[in-house]
């Protein structure tokens, strides 16, 4: 008892002697806080009027109880570091520096954070990959940093400091805790007990409210097809984003195992056939079969079908993509399974769907047991060579493509040394420096049948040039405001990379490369700027700039002119294709089919996961989509509404029981495709 005593004497001794430094900070504290919820008012008044808020403490109520017990912690946060370090004063307050300039940078990039995604941040933004890319992130997050954050930071990084170095002054020439012991009793319990009187009083206030959004109060506000989502909406804004970081939403497999409970044994091969019509699809005569036809497969970034018209003056940005489709099968209705480049990929190269969790099997099982493209051709007698001018440690792709039958892997850290395109554009080398190594691949084994996969970076955020030459969007300025500027960015991007492009297919058909090869053109996932709220990148919702992309297999000699397909096609697809021009059997763990061979129209199955879990189809005009945790419902007319702006999942309640039936079978069956294949073992090459 007499050691505990004194360690006892030692916290009591030290919370004295620190009330003021506890007091001083956490009034600094919950100022910042109230700071931020007054900036995110403001921006949901800008950005999110049709929420209805009635006034600054109506949303200040919504958020008390997340607020509250954040204080809470902070505060405790705060006194530990006080009596913990006390008896070292350098480092008591060289922490407390530290602690405050970390606080304000992060809730200034909360604020900034919802400048930009229009919601508060959450843990759930962040995945396994960013950690296997770190330096893009980081450089792609500063890139969104507005003046007011700058600004801000600059100004209130140093008062905190300076305020820090005042007080440490003021303790050096008085003693705080002797102060408070020889002052009259009323004050000395006064002083005692303000700091658990202040945490008494948040910890009540968060158990006495709710985090839920009062139904009763906001539901008449919204059109009932919307309340749902306009409640889930103001539930996003009330929560706190340092609760976010220690508190991210759980996002798994939320389907229950086993696929029988639907009805029937499982087989591999889920059925999309499409529920809206009986039409068929077939163009058996559009590729000679059997020839051994070099393949190209070009994993164009970041590009939703409805930029592919997109001009600035007369000049298209996809210029080369539109040259290249008039000697093209054109696919029109062509969907990213996942909007996600590691995904994208994953679905091109086995034919399988993403995994129902956020984790993607491409990363956490790179070596399951799914037979890839370059495995099926290399078996095939085909050469294989994969250039990214990116790095391949992102997101596991080189742990996951190095055992796939790759003769050449060239990334970031070969072309970055090869001139005369040896610099860095946003995420990786300039796109330029592949065309060298791709001629040379294909040069080198011109009479021997090939694979080549070449992934450009650009125009991925944060929306990179190499030079003012494709800044094409200053012939644009009668539409500039400042919140355009990465929109702006964006075009230049896309400018750039469509020339890329164009500059490769010149120089493999000047030097005769071209004739019996076939270019599959696609984008890996759409890139949206806010045509709905929130959506902002790609890979957070399942509209169709998130999902519906361009995709055009490119031949001259076979294609004198255009030729369009019109059903729907998968990323899922383009394997079962490629294997079908080539007269090679494929697996039955391939969920896609052959766009060339006679065919049922298709649904497209979609799923993202990155932030909220959302799972979707297209039929033909018919688009759903449903927020699995919350089951908020969204269905559109492609037809009359293709930019997916009026909900009318109430108005047809049969459709929407057709496909939430759908959804709900496929992922169930998600779930036990991986559970068989994760129990095989894969083949040792």
């Amino acid at each position: 008892m007499g050691i505990l005593s004194k360690i006892l004497g030692i916290i009591q001794n030290r919370y004295r002697g620190n009330i003021h430094l506890a007091c001083t900070y956490g009034v600094v504290m919950i100022l910042l806080y109230a700071f931020y919820r007054a900036r995110v008012y403001l921006y949901i008044q800008e950005l999110h009027p049709q929420v209805h808020l009635r006034g600054f403490w109506e949303y200040a109520a919504l958020s008390f109880h997340y607020d509250s017990i954040v204080i809470v912690f902070s505060l405790t946060a705060i006194l530990v570091i006080l009596i913990a370090l006390d008896g070292n004063k350098k480092t008591k307050y060289a922490a407390l520096s530290f602690f405050s300039v970390l606080f304000i940078f992060f809730i200034l990039f909360s604020i900034d954070f919802f400048r930009v995604y229009q919601t508060t941040f959450q843990k759930n933004f962040a995945g396994r990959e960013h950690f296997s890319g770190l330096g893009s992130i980081i450089g792609s997050a500063i890139a969104e940093f507005s003046t007011e954050f700058y600004l801000l930071f600059f100004i209130l990084a140093p008062f905190t400091v300076i305020i820090g170095e005042l007080l440490r002054r003021i303790e050096t020439d008085i003693d705080i805790a002797g102060y408070i012991r020889s002052a009259p009793k009323r004050k000395r319990r006064a002083a005692i007990l303000i700091i658990p009187a202040v945490l008494a009083f948040f910890m009540l206030s968060f158990a006495l409210t709710s985090p839920y959004v009062p139904a009763a109060s906001f539901r008449d506000r919204y059109e009932k097809v919307d309340a749902g989502r306009f409640m889930a909406m103001l539930h996003e804004f009330s929560m706190n984003p340092v609760y976010n970081l220690f508190s991210g939403r759980a996002n798994g497999d939320t389907a229950a195992a086993g696929y029988e409970l639907l009805g029937g044994l499982f087989s591999f091969g889920l059925n999309t056939d499409s529920l809206a019509t009986e039409l068929t699809h077939g163009l058996s005569n559009a590729i000679p079969r059997g020839k051994r036809y070099n393949i190209i497969l070009y994993f164009f970034e970041s590009t939703p079908y409805k930029y592919y018209d997109l001009k600035i003056g007369n000049r298209l940005l996809l210029s080369n993509w539109h040259r290249l489709g008039k000697n093209s099968l054109n696919f029109r209705k062509h969907f990213a399974n996942y909007p996600l480049s590691a995904n994208a990929l994953m679905s091109v190269f086995t034919s399988a769907y993403d995994m129902n969790t956020k984790d993607m099997a491409i990363q956490r099982y790179p070596d399951i047991a799914l037979r890839t493209m370059p495995e099926i051709l290399k078996d095939h007698g085909y050469q294989t060579c994969l250039i990214h001018t990116g790095n391949l440690a992102y997101a596991g792709q080189r742990s996951f493509l190095k055992n796939r039958k790759i003769d050449d892997i060239i990334e970031y850290k070969q072309l970055i040394k090869l001139s005369p395109y040896n610099s860095d554009v946003g995420w990786g080398v300039d796109d330029r420096a592949m065309i060298g190594p791709a001629i040379d691949f294909m040069r080198k084994h011109r009479d021997s049948p090939h694979l080549l996969v070449l992934m450009p970076v650009n125009p991925h955020h944060p929306y990179a040039i190499p030079d003012e030459s494709f800044d094409i969007s200053s012939e644009d300025m009668e539409d500039f405001h400042e919140s355009m500027s990465l929109w702006n960015n964006y075009r230049n991007s896309l400018y750039y990379s469509d020339a890329c492009l164009g500059m490769l297919i010149d120089r493999l058909e000047r030097a005769g490369l071209m004739e019996d090869t076939l270019l599959f053109l696609f984008s890996d996932h759409g890139e949206a700027f806010y045509q709905h709220r929130m959506n902002y990148n790609h890979p957070l919702y399942l509209y169709n700039e998130n999902v519906h992309i361009p995709f055009i297999i490119y031949n001259k000699k076979l294609f004198p002119y255009p030729q369009y397909f019109n059903g729907i096609t998968r990323h899922i697809d383009i394997l079962p294709t490629v294997l079908d021009i080539l007269g090679i059997p494929g697996s039955s763990e391939q969920e896609g089919l052959s766009i060339l061979a006679p065919h049922r129209e298709q649904m497209a199955l979609l799923h993202t996961s990155w932030k909220d879990d959302y799972m979707g189809v297209v039929d033909q005009r018919w688009k759903y989509i449903v927020r699995t945790d919350s089951g908020i419902e969204e269905l559109y007319d492609l037809e009359q509404d293709p930019d997916e702006k009026k909900n009318i999942s109430l108005k047809h309640p049969d459709l929407v029981n057709r496909y939430r039936s759908f959804v709900g079978k496929a992922r169930l069956y998600k779930s036990e495709y991986y559970r068989r294949i994760l129990e095989k073992e894969m083949p040792v090459n």
